[in-house]
């Protein structure tokens, strides 16, 4: 009897010596492509809940992390502000109310929500006039003081692009601080393009050049934003689309979402039938006044699951100074925010060294991360009643039914990965949790700088790493 449990002891051993064995050779056989540089790529996977290393490559090198750092910012978001977390932004007022009119200030007060909208807005300015107000006498005063001047996170350049991703930040912010261009060709060869905004503020100009070009002619259309006269946005629409082509959605960022949130509400308002009689104005300080109305956003666990979902920047920039806000004091700053993080991945166990935080998107060239960091923080996450499944609920389920579902949709490992992906010039990252075949759940971060291989290929080594893991102990 003895004889025969040394012999399964031993049988068991030598099974999982080669089950390991098969794992390095089959990860190294995908990072032996020569688009990689191998000093530069890094890779750490360990088993759960344990944490125990089952492959290590440079898991100590500081590397850039891209989009996987908002995995950072999502935990520490759980942490310190809760899965049930609401983002509120307040209407108040000063003065008094006498019969349909509010005789003084109408105030909007930001809470840093990120996905407040045009019709949420416009919910709201029919919920005002249904209260009974038709006209306000005084001022539309929008208080920002919930964040501080910042409109981008302080170690990104200050010349940014009017892409979508690059949108700016605020304590009120509306679409995301982007503004949509519809663009849809004429009826006729010749005719001016039709075009219009969502949603069309008052203050921001249309200038359309555009024309309707024949079938199989180009489809050259530029947009972009200026502000050649003070006080006034114009955004222009130049080039050709096809008679036959399908309307076109452009999205361009802001150049100042206070202004544009505060005026698309007063535009709303006065659809709605309430008329404001005097101006905008702005207030970096917290206004005392009279409770109107609460919008509280969805919840925090919600909304991060749509930020890893579309991996939006601003979404993530907006919840590090949220951090700040409610835990250091208003204005929330990068800084506090930036330093809260830090000392939660500390209190997680992770090892920081080498570890440079300056955003909480990833955008930045200067963040720093090591693989090493990035599991040591998914084995504490895994762990974690309180916030852990609204944490691995928040990533991606790769190949799934869903948006962005096409990676991993024909593998063998379609459906049991979560991940977030990171993308920039050069840099290919991707960590999150797989469950093997035999329901072993491994935590991993894969980062591959300074690569030549593109998109595709360098996805193609990253699910070759990720499949091997999910056949791993088989």
């Amino acid at each position: 009897m003895l004889n025969f449990l040394w012999l399964s002891l031993l049988m068991l051993l030598t099974v999982s010596v080669h089950s390991q064995t098969l794992l390095t050779q089959k990860i190294d056989k995908a990072l032996n492509k020569r688009c990689l540089d191998k000093s530069q790529t890094s890779v750490s996977i360990v088993a759960l809940p344990t944490g125990k290393v089952v492959y290590a490559r440079h898991t100590d090198k500081p590397l850039l992390p891209a989009s996987v750092m908002k995995i950072i910012t999502t935990s520490a978001a759980l942490h310190y502000l809760s899965p049930e977390y609401r983002f509120k932004t307040e209407f108040l007022y000063r003065g008094v109310r006498k019969e349909n009119i509010l005789q003084g200030d109408l105030i909007i007060r930001g809470g840093g929500d990120p996905r407040l909208t045009t019709e949420q807005l416009w919910h709201i300015a029919t919920t005002i006039k249904d209260s009974g107000i038709n006209e306000i006498t005084g001022n539309l005063v929008v208080d920002t003081h919930f964040f501080d001047e910042y409109d981008r996170a302080p170690a990104w350049r200050a010349e940014r692009s009017q892409r979508s991703y690059d949108a700016k930040l605020g304590a009120l912010s509306l679409n995301f601080n982007t503004i949509a261009v519809h663009i849809r060709p004429g009826a006729r060869l010749g005719s001016s393009l039709n075009v219009w905004l969502e949603p069309p503020a008052p203050y921001i100009q249309l200038h359309n050049t555009g024309k309707t070009s024949k079938r199989g002619g180009k489809n050259s259309v530029s947009v972009s934003r200026s502000e050649k006269v003070a006080g006034k946005l114009e955004i222009r629409v130049r080039g050709q689309r096809r008679i036959n082509a399908q309307e076109r959605v452009v999205l361009l960022n802001i150049n100042n979402p206070t202004r544009y949130a505060s005026e698309t509400f007063r535009m709303l308002l006065l659809k709605a039938g309430v008329k404001i009689n005097g101006e905008t104005l702005f207030s970096k300080s917290s206004i005392s006044a009279k409770k109107l109305y609460q919008y509280f956003s969805q919840t925090l666990s919600l909304t991060l699951k749509d930020l890893n979902t579309y991996s939006n920047n601003m979404t993530a920039e907006q919840v590090v100074k949220t951090i700040a806000a409610v835990r250091s004091g208003t204005p929330g700053s990068h800084a506090n925010g930036l330093r809260l993080m830090s000392d939660f991945l500390d209190s997680s166990g992770v090892n920081l060294q080498g570890v440079k935080l300056v955003d909480g998107s990833g955008l930045s060239r200067k963040n720093r991360m090591t693989t090493r960091a990035m599991t040591d923080l998914l084995t504490s996450m895994f762990s974690r009643f309180d916030i852990g499944p609204d944490f691995i609920s928040s990533l991606r389920v790769m190949g799934a039914y869903g948006v962005h579902s096409r990676r991993f949709a024909k593998s063998a490992a379609r459906g049991k990965v979560r991940a977030k992906t990171g993308t920039l010039s050069g840099v290919s990252t991707l960590a999150g949790y797989v469950e093997s075949k035999n329901g072993t759940v491994f935590g991993y971060a894969l980062f591959l700088n300074n690569n030549r291989c593109g998109g595709r290929e360098a996805d193609k080594v990253e699910d070759r790493i990720v499949l091997a893991i999910y056949e791993y102990g088989e």
